[in-house]
């Protein structure tokens, strides 16, 4: 059943055919990491009428996250997952955001991620996004990563390409944060696409 219970959600309706709609408030997002990608990925999909989310981030904002990440002044010191979730239901007061304020582990993300529809790789380090692929290898479901968004310029080289039958990676797979910094722009590049592709799959416009 489609929820009208808000202005945001009957405005954002007419964009929508009533099944896909629906589609859209059933599906559960499962977003690990709550910096760069995963903030502005989330803000994307809650913008677009997902409503149920599973985020984890063992980590605060700082001053220094703000030149990326979907936050501002006034959430520096929180919870990363505290602040993103005060920042999604203030865009829908009806998304429901599931948190977990630790470090995922390849045995914790089957247990804490088990009734997300899609999942969302939104690290920052080779060893996290390793983890990543380890620890959902036995989850049979859409997973949506990011490899190489450092710099600035050439954001065209930020594509999209899709391994097997169910991973997603974006980003230009060559520059590393190791070498240069994480900008804005690139960052919000790929972050959008990751949203794009989640959304394409929740309503099949086949955009593989």
């Amino acid at each position: 059943m489609v929820h009208m219970g808000n202005t945001f959600e009957q405005a954002i309706a007419k964009f929508y055919s009533e099944s896909d709609f629906s589609l859209l408030q059933e599906t559960v997002i499962g977003i690990m990491g709550a910096g760069g990608l995963g903030s502005n990925c989330a803000v994307n999909l809650a913008r677009s009428g997902i409503r149920h989310f599973i985020i984890a981030d063992y980590d605060r904002v700082e001053m220094s996250n703000l030149n990326r990440q979907y936050y501002f002044p006034h959430h520096v010191g929180q919870f990363k997952v505290d602040a993103l979730q005060d920042i999604l239901t203030e865009i829908n007061p009806n998304i429901t955001v599931v948190t977990y304020r630790e470090a995922l582990t390849k045995d914790s993300i089957p247990v804490i991620y088990d009734t997300a529809d899609i999942l969302i790789e939104a690290f920052d380090s080779a060893d996290a996004k390793s983890m990543f692929v380890e620890g959902t290898l036995s989850m049979v479901k859409p997973k949506i990563m990011v490899s190489g968004l450092a710099g600035i310029g050439k954001s065209d080289d930020l594509i999209t390409k899709k391994i097997g039958t169910d991973i997603y990676v974006i980003g230009d797979e060559i520059s590393d944060i190791a070498d240069d910094y994480p900008y804005a722009p690139h960052v919000s590049i790929a972050a959008a696409k990751q949203a794009d592709v989640a959304l394409s799959i929740v309503l099949d416009k086949g955009r593989d």
